[in-house]
């Protein structure tokens, strides 16, 4: 049996980490990955391809919908995929027309994000792409309730015609050690009991990195021996780079470290994780970090459907930089809460039980049960 997942990349993102932690864990099933070409390598494209995975990379859409369309032709009609996974949203029409023209039975669209900004003119074209989209789609699902309206509205999601997904993790990797964290805090040169505050995401607008310079910058007015992990690299690199540069911080303060593989212990060396978001769907960082213990503080965008424990909370994301502050630097002192990981067991975000789940889902959808 063959599945083929479409994405935009594999670096370590949300999507990324999703499908890695299921796939990994099904077996019987064939997993084929297309992304977009990049020059980058990304930072999963190694541990897929040791699953005995193919990774197939074709051009973006922005380089001629023809050309698109064609080299995911071309990979479809090679291979004999019995379903065809999307993880587009709304925008993936252009996947969804081929592999209903190559014959594919379960044509699957999953969407992992709610309330992005847009333009009234944005909002328009979004709507009318998700009409062919549901059309076309045999299967409609989601990371959670606020994707699921959000993207294929309240009617289609009250009417059952939605199934979600939990952004479900390996917990035995995300459990705290106190072992972990004294090493890691060694390696990284943090000084004595110094408070550390960390932020895990791709650097972009929707992440607002900057903002959370801005929020940092209110806790070393208040700790002056605090330090920021940024874990993760982006578009908006540059810019997040020039205004430390600019706000004076040193590399002793700010720690960029890029892509890891290791955020599961480096949450250990953390004492606070800050999470000021513009947009998300149901965040893979906030699971991970109540699996954790971690105390975490959220905008309250996100929604509230992640909140598992009483580790993360929530704040305005219009509450002042002082207010963030405040709240980041109160909740660093409440240290790991080591028992946390059995609440999001309880509540469907064990990876070992929710990849069962999922397979019996293919399963349904290709035999036409779903």
């Amino acid at each position: 049996m063959r599945i083929l997942e479409v994405c935009v990349d594999l670096d370590g993102g949300g999507i990324d980490r999703y499908l890695l932690n299921y796939c990994s864990r099904i077996d019987g099933i064939q997993f084929d990955f297309v992304i977009i070409d990049k020059e980058k390598k990304g930072i999963l494209e190694e541990p897929i391809l040791a699953l005995g995975s193919n990774i197939y990379k074709i051009p973006r859409q922005k380089s001629g919908l023809i050309r698109n369309y064609k080299a995911l032709k071309k990979i479809i009609t090679e291979n004999n995929y019995q379903a065809v996974h999307i993880h587009l949203g709304a925008k993936s029409l252009i996947a969804l027309l081929c592999a209903y023209r190559c014959g594919v039975k379960a044509r699957i669209v999953h969407a992992h994000i709610a309330f992005v900004p847009e333009t009234r003119k944005e909002r328009i074209i979004r709507k009318i792409l998700t009409v062919p989209v549901k059309i076309l789609a045999t299967s409609l699902t989601a990371c959670g309730e606020d994707a699921a309206r959000w993207v294929w509205g309240n009617r289609a999601f009250e009417r059952k015609k939605v199934t979600v997904h939990n952004n479900a993790i390996q917990l035995s990797k995300f459990r705290f050690s106190a072992v972990e964290r004294q090493r890691l805090r060694q390696e990284l040169g943090i000084k004595g009991k110094s408070l550390v505050f960390g932020h895990v995401g791709r650097l972009c607008d929707q992440k607002n990195q900057l903002r959370l310079l801005d929020i940092f910058a209110e806790i070393i007015k208040r700790v002056p021996d605090a330090c920021l992990l940024l874990i993760g690299r982006g578009e908006m690199e540059k810019e997040v780079s020039e205004k430390i540069q600019k706000m004076q911080l040193s590399d002793q303060q700010v720690k960029m470290l890029g892509i890891r593989d290791d955020v599961n212990l480096l949450l250990n060396a953390m004492d606070a994780f800050v999470f000021p978001s513009k947009y998300e769907g149901l965040p893979f960082t906030l699971i991970e970090t109540q699996g954790n213990g971690l105390p975490a503080v959220s905008s309250d965008i996100v929604t509230p459907q992640v909140k598992l424990t009483d580790c993360l909370s929530f704040l305005p994301l219009n509450s002042t930089d002082e207010t963030w502050a405040e709240r980041a630097i109160q909740i660093a002192s409440e240290g790991h809460d080591e028992n946390a990981w059995e609440k999001v067991q309880a509540a469907g975000y064990d990876i070992d039980v929710e990849a069962k789940k999922l397979k019996a889902f293919y399963l349904a959808c290709i035999e036409g049960k779903r």
